[in-house]
This record gives structure tokens, sequence and C-alpha cells, in this order.
């Protein structure tokens, strides 16, 4: 297990009993430090919160705000860097006649590339989630999951496009099934079904989201996508 594996499932669980993750602890002394100051830093924020009540959902809410305003404050940015680079177009159209205009990304091909880009992060992840856990992050997008719905090996909020979703790693027929639950956006282009390599994306939409399917191609995906409108409801 290399420097980077083990911090990560040290942040995300240092109390993690897995062999190999205990193995790099005790055989490095550089990781076994790290790993005390996280266990002790944990203690002092547990310590530090015992008597305090906190509202349901708290930690969730915090990061979903966080994320719109990140997202808010990048179009604003983005809005006048458009502008400049509009201004500049024009102004070279106006001279050679040549001026070509960048089409919308695609949403299917953003979710192929974000899976890609974090398998080095989520191949081996599997929290095991339950319903509670897979609906206190899903309500957030109008979404609640009604029934056992499988196995799933991860659940959390993410970054798609510099927006904030909804993302969800789950066991498919063939293999690892992701889910993304996205605002719905003006400046995406949506294809129901999108390929690329051995992978493909399907785009549902939901209410006011698009609930995004990713596996690779052999994955039965129009049969979970049947599921998964049976299974969840939508109230927003």
């Amino acid at each position: 297990m290399d420097d980077l594996e083990f911090r990560r499932r040290a942040y995300s669980n240092p109390n993690d009993q897995d062999e190999a993750f205990l193995s790099a602890a005790f055989e490095d002394e550089q990781n076994k430090k790290f790993l005390d100051e996280i266990k002790h830093f944990d203690e002092q924020i547990e310590a530090s919160l015992k008597d305090i009540p906190v509202p349901e959902g708290l930690a969730d809410r915090i990061l979903l705000n966080q994320s719109f305003e990140q997202f808010q404050e990048k179009q604003r940015t983005s809005r006048w860097h458009l502008a400049l680079a509009a201004s500049i177009a024009f102004l070279i159209g106006m001279s050679v006649n040549l001026v070509q205009f960048p089409t919308s990304p695609n949403m299917g091909e953003i979710a192929i590339k974000h899976v890609q880009d974090e398998w080095i992060f989520t191949e081996k992840i599997n929290e095991n989630a339950d319903l509670n856990a897979v609906n206190a992050k899903l309500i957030k997008y109008g979404g609640t999951v009604k029934e056992d719905i499988g196995h799933i090996y991860y659940v959390n909020h993410c970054s798609f496009n510099g927006a904030p979703a909804f993302h969800m790693i789950m066991a498919g027929e063939k293999g690892k099934v992701t889910l993304f639950v996205v605002p719905k956006s003006k400046s995406l282009t949506i294809d129901p079904m999108y390929s690329k390599g051995d992978m493909r994306a399907l785009v549902m939409p939901v209410q006011n989201a698009n609930l995004i399917i990713v596996a690779d191609k052999n994955e039965p995906v129009g049969k979970l996508e049947q599921k998964l409108e049976s299974t969840i409801n939508w109230s927003i």
C-alpha cells in the first residue's frame, strides 16, 4: 500500500481494521505517527462536541451549501471570462472572419471522465452504506429511495463540472455502476445515451435534475433504469 492510499484511508476511517492497512501503519514509522495524529484529532473533536446536540444532517447541509457557494463564485468568474473572450473573438472575427464558437460540454462525457479520474480512489472503497446513508445525501436533490436497491459501495456529494451533485457507486449485474444526480443546467448538452471506449452513460431527466448511470457497455443499464424508476421517489 503506497503513502497516498494509506493517507486516504486514514482520513476516511482511522480505525480501519483491514490487515493491509494495519500492516502499512505499523511497518512504517511515519505512517504510524500520521495515524496516531489523526486518531488524536478525532478524539479531540469527539470530546469537544460530546455535550452539544447536533441537528440531523448538519454536516451534509454545510457541505452542500459550500459546494453551491463555490459553484456560484465559479459561475460569476466564468461569466467575466466569457465576456472578455467574446470581445476578443469579435475583434479577431472583424479582421479574419473565422470565429468558431465552442460547443457545450456533454453531460454523459463529463460523467464518464469523472468516473475514470476517480477510479484510483474509488476502486477499493466499500462502505456498505445503508438506505439511511443514501437518503441523507439524495434528499438534498429531491430524491428518496423507498426500498433496497442492492449493495452500495460508496455514497457522497461531489463536484460535477463545477456544480454540486450526488455521487453513488452500487453493484450492478456485471460490475460496479456509478450514479450521479445533477441539478439541471443549460450549460450542458444531454444525449440520452453517450458511449466512450468501454463505458457508456445513460441520462434520465428526474424533476429538476438529471440522473446519470455510468457503467461498462456489458451492463444492462436498461434494467437498472427501470429498477431506479420504481424505487426512487422524486419530490422536487
